[in-house]
């Protein structure tokens, strides 16, 4: 196999480090012709370092020639800024990193929440760490474009000395009266200096033999003064001075076995990571016998033994740092203490890291790992994908069982959901359907009758309940609060939406978890989504992202589909609408979410120049104060002689009404309109489509998983971001209302267009997006 890398070398920055030791493992393979090309590096700051290496492997890398794009079988790509353009080769290995849980570089930044960054098909990214791999799915890369390759070390090394060698050492380091901790990093925030630090003045307190020893890299960062920075952050004049005696802080640049002989001399090693996409000192220290100190749900998570790593308490959080959404991890500092003393306190584990951990290391996490699990990926890129078979079918003959928990007869969007997929799945022969009703949020709302036909609530009422045994094979929880529990069952699975682009923390109060993101990790549920923008929201709280699975919602086609023009005509004279151009908007008149202000302005600027226009607004008072919460939008946004001029012109329908009669206002109307600002899917929208209304919506959120330029307008919107006072970081679209009114005008003058619309969007609906077509999708996901 021909590879040609391209990255950086002679620096002492982790992805230099990585590349130049793959290099000396892959230089070891016969079956392999390597060529390079060196990249400039990120910052032009950055000078190269001399004998970082050792004689022997230093001649190995002079022994490769520079060649700027030759034709190779592969190139691999290890450098920053990422750079996923494809190569001149067959496959193109990309290394990618995303210690902050998501990309950061501007060229990769999303216009919309929850969009895509599109690889080419000869393209695959690799990186270190679960963390990093979560991160680029958040920023829009899919996951089967991504492979997870963990770092290694040279065992030759880094490696444990005999207490012989050690002693004599650690006399030479003027070490051998004290506990030495050790950290090596940056000394930046993400590096988690400040919990540390904070957590060192209590150590000193009771151990006054401990020692931290820090080591920067002030080649490449300015490590010094980080490291003074969060000093002069953290701690008080009297802290700073009461450490002082007990910190070493090493900036110059080491070589590899010089930076072995700091594992090799120190007691334990600390990292109460922030934010990192793979800590490669953790492993290094390691791999020399030292037991590690490391954030709970950090990259380190993956490569740590779990006899002799002791995890830090920590918290996911998001926040916005110059104008970026930032996810990262906050250790617990007053945990890190308890840590820090039971590692002093248990001499018994120390030794018995220096006996295992190195072994352990050579067996698992050594570049000779790294290079053919690279290989594997670069093998596995080349040959074509295999054709996977996406519609469901029993494995074996016996009917699959299926329960499902959740709400029924109820004006709620989860109810309603909820109540087409069963009477979709009941029409399943090759499987076995239960159904458990779970409790209403609320004690005030109440079953209603004649939501459905007649015919399809009797259809759901005869629907088998749960049986005590056998556990069915599946549960499926579609209800509130969520509930990510593994059910008896042996998958399970919970339809859920966001609609801010995050979980809000009063949802998760009413899931009774701490932490959204622990509570999917420690279960096995796999989240089921209906839009792309309501996967973000899921991502952006901290679910494991190849558990979270959009599925679209559907329509049923015998309730909404167009009207005949006589049939139309009928029910416009019927409904008082002959005359008029009627807008149409349906929801529960949230106005923060659904953007009832603006709408209510709109239409109001517009009905003085179209007296003859109408909006109709369907709310539902059974579940939320819709009226209410009009009457509000109306005395924030319009003028006294606005309210006057809209008195006659819009009507409000605050009852519950059944799915015929709710088809019959989009069948009698001119067209739908939904300047909303945060939406988990926007049913309304497809069903209007259905009935072959031309549709007038907000650019950017979750209809853009389903609208066509054919039959529908979009208002050029704005991805904005809001701190809540509560902490929550709330992610919305802002529409604006001018090219709102300009859409209103266009779509009452432009008739052809709501006849294309009529032509076109029915057929577009039953062709993608009927729930037959959802629960085809949902069955391959759950089974």
């Amino acid at each position: 196999m021909q590879i040609h890398i391209e990255g950086w070398r002679f620096i002492p920055h982790s992805i230099a480090i990585a590349n130049q030791f793959q290099l000396l493992e892959m230089l070891l393979r016969p079956e392999l012709q390597l060529s390079f090309q060196d990249l400039p590096y990120s910052n032009s700051n950055w000078q190269g370092v001399q004998n970082l290496f050792n004689s022997t492997d230093q001649q190995h890398f002079d022994q490769l020639h520079q060649t700027v794009s030759p034709f190779a079988d592969v190139t691999l790509r290890m450098a920053e800024p990422l750079n996923i353009k494809s190569s001149h080769a067959s496959q193109t290995v990309i290394l990618a990193m995303a210690e902050w849980g998501t990309l950061l570089d501007e060229s990769f930044t999303q216009k919309y929440l929850g969009g895509s960054i599109d690889l080419d098909s000869n393209t695959t990214l690799i990186t270190p760490s679960s963390w990093s791999k979560s991160g680029l799915i958040r920023s829009g890369i899919a996951a089967d474009k991504i492979a997870v390759i963990p770092w290694g070390v040279d065992p030759k090394i880094y490696k444990p000395l005999t207490p012989e060698e050690r002693k004599t050492l650690r006399q030479k380091l003027g070490w051998d009266d004290y506990f030495i901790f050790l950290n090596v990093s940056p000394m930046e925030d993400k590096n988690g200096i400040r919990p540390l630090l904070k957590a060192f003045v209590s150590l000193v307190e009771l151990y006054p033999q401990v020692r931290l020893v820090l080591k920067g890299c002030d080649a490449l960062y300015p490590s010094k003064k980080s490291l003074l920075t969060a000093s002069q952050s953290i701690l008080s004049e009297t802290e700073v001075a009461k450490i002082k005696p007990n910190i070493a802080y090493i900036g110059e640049t080491f070589s590899f076995d010089e930076m072995a002989q700091l594992y090799q001399a120190a007691d334990a090693y600390v990292c109460p990571t922030v934010a990192s996409s793979f800590h490669l000192s953790a492993l290094e220290a390691m791999a020399c016998g030292l037991p590690i100190i490391s954030t709970e749900g950090s990259a380190t998570d993956d490569f740590i033994h779990p006899n002799f790593s002791f995890k830090i308490t920590s918290k996911f959080r998001s926040r916005i740092i110059n104008q970026r959404l930032h996810f990262f991890l906050h250790p617990v500092w007053e945990h890190l203490v308890e840590l820090m003393e039971r590692v002093i306190e248990k001499p018994e584990i120390r030794q018995q890291a220096r006996q295992i951990l190195p072994q352990f290391v050579q067996e698992n996490f050594t570049w000779k790992h790294t290079v053919n699990k690279l290989l594997e990926v670069c093998k596995t890129s080349r040959n074509s994908p295999k054709k996977v078979d996406d519609h469901f079918s029993p494995v074996s003959t016996q009917k699959p069982s299926l329960l499902v928990e959740g709400w029924r007869f109820i004006p709620h969007s989860y109810a309603l959901i909820n109540s087409y997929q069963l009477l979709e799945l009941n029409q399943r022969d090759n499987l076995q359907l239960f159904y458990q009703d779970m409790p209403y949020v609320s004690e005030s709302w109440k079953a209603v009758e004649g939501l459905l036909s007649p015919e399809d609530e009797q259809a759901l009422k005869k629907i088998p309940l749960a049986p005590e045994n056998p556990a069915s094979d599946v549960t499926l929880r579609v209800h509130c609060p969520f509930n990510l529990a593994n059910s008896r069952s042996q998958k399970t699975f919970m339809f859920a939406c966001t609609e801010w682009g995050i979980i809000p923390q009063s949802i998760i109060r009413g899931m009774k978890v701490s932490s959204f993101r622990e509570a999917h990790l420690n279960s096995d549920t796999v989240i089921i989504t209906s839009s792309h923008w309501s996967k973000q929201g899921f991502l952006n709280s901290g679910a494991d992202p190849e558990r979270v699975v959009v599925v679209p919602l559907g329509v049923k086609p015998n309730i909404y589909y167009p009207l005949k023009p006589d049939q139309r005509q009928a029910l416009r004279q019927r409904f008082g609408w002959d005359n008029t151009f009627v807008f149409l908007n349906i929801g529960v008149m949230w106005n923060e979410r659904q953007g009832i202000d603006r709408l209510l302005k709109a239409f109001a600027i517009l009905a003085e120049k179209y007296p003859e226009i109408r909006l109709v607004l369907k709310g539902r008072d059974a579940i939320f104060p819709s009226k209410e919460s009009i009457q509000k939008a109306s005395k924030n946004i319009l003028t006294e002689a606005e309210i006057e001029r809209l008195k006659s012109r819009m009507y409000y329908i605050g009852e519950s009404l059944s799915a015929l009669e709710m088809a019959e206002l989009y069948q009698g109307s001119d067209a739908y309109i939904s300047p909303y600002s945060a939406e988990g899917f926007n049913l309304p929208v497809l069903e209007a489509m259905a009935c072959g209304l031309p549709v007038i919506c907000t650019e950017g959120g979750s209809t853009d998983d389903f609208v066509q330029p054919e039959f529908v307008w979009k208002i050029d919107s704005k991805l904005k971001v809001n701190t809540e006072k509560n902490g929550d970081i709330k992610f919305f679209l802002e529409p604006n209302t001018q090219h709102l009114i300009e859409l209103m005008e266009a779509m009452i003058e432009n008739s052809s267009f709501r006849t294309q619309a009529y032509q076109t969007a029915p057929q577009y609906v039953a062709n993608n997006f009927t729930w037959k077509h959802v629960v085809d999708q949902l069955l391959t996901v759950i089974f």
